[in-house]
């Protein structure tokens, strides 16, 4: 059985709601995670472990500090995985619908979204770091510099721990 994609929709904000440029909030709940500009957008990167995901989960939450609309496109994001042992992975977003693509994102916009990754090889099970290269994010060019974060995630063994001590026996 695969496991359920993990992606939320993006939410664009209300007539009445606006995103102030450079607060890194949405309405009065703080972005989560590394802060970092590109282009109009001001955005938050978090990685994590999910109990229903099989590989780790980014979460991106991102406000349109323009007065003009402007793409997101995560289609476009590079995400590199770090297994225990060193070695160097590509990780591509489970995504078995097709749904990842640009969208505009309004004038003084805000969004989020949850994207799993995975390797090719293993589901993405065995990384311990997950990297994110946000050069195209929101950018008509690719930025030249490709800003890339880095932060480390719960080892799988870990999280299924956790579930299991949580779980209630009957």
């Amino acid at each position: 059985m695969l496991a359920p994609v993990v992606v939320a929709v993006a939410a664009s904000a209300s007539a009445c709601a606006t995103y102030r440029a450079g607060s890194f909030q949405s309405g009065s709940e703080p972005f989560v995670g590394e802060r970092t500009q590109a282009g109009c957008l001001d955005l938050a990167i978090d990685v994590k472990r999910d109990p229903v995901a099989t590989g780790p989960v980014v979460q991106y939450q991102f406000g349109n500090r323009c007065d003009r609309s402007t793409t997101i496109d995560l289609a476009a994001v590079q995400v590199t995985g770090r297994t225990a042992s060193g070695a160097e992975v590509a990780m591509v977003a489970y995504d078995p619908y097709d749904q990842i693509r640009a969208l505009p994102l309004d004038a003084r916009g805000v969004g989020r979204e949850r994207i799993e990754y995975r390797t090719a090889r293993e589901f993405g099970g065995d990384v311990i770091a997950v990297c994110v290269a946000i050069g195209r994010l929101g950018m008509v060019e690719p930025r030249p510099d490709m800003e890339v974060t880095c932060q480390g995630v719960e080892p799988v063994a870990r999280v299924a721990e956790s579930r299991s001590a949580t779980e209630v026996a009957p």
